[in-house]
């Protein structure tokens, strides 16, 4: 009959092997996370520059209809 203290060395030495295959299989995906987090942090600053840009110019663009409608004495559209 196996003891406790048996059970507990073979729980262990399974654990370790556990462990192991388990690092094997995760190491591409970790790899693959990072350069997808690398890739994401990448698209949001672009992203943010793009809307950057996009909201300055709709309020230049704003600005110059404004200063037109007010010269051609137009009603002003909201």
């Amino acid at each position: 009959m196996l003891t406790k203290n048996d059970l507990n060395q073979i729980g262990k030495v399974i654990d370790g092997k556990l462990d192991e295959k388990l690092d094997q299989k995760l190491k591409p995906i970790k790899k693959d996370l990072t350069s997808l987090k690398k890739d994401v942090k990448y698209l949001k600053k672009t992203v943010d520059i793009i809307v950057a840009n996009y909201d300055e110019a709709d309020v230049k663009l704003e600005r110059r209809v404004r200063k037109i409608e007010h010269h051609l004495a137009l009603p002003e559209g909201n």
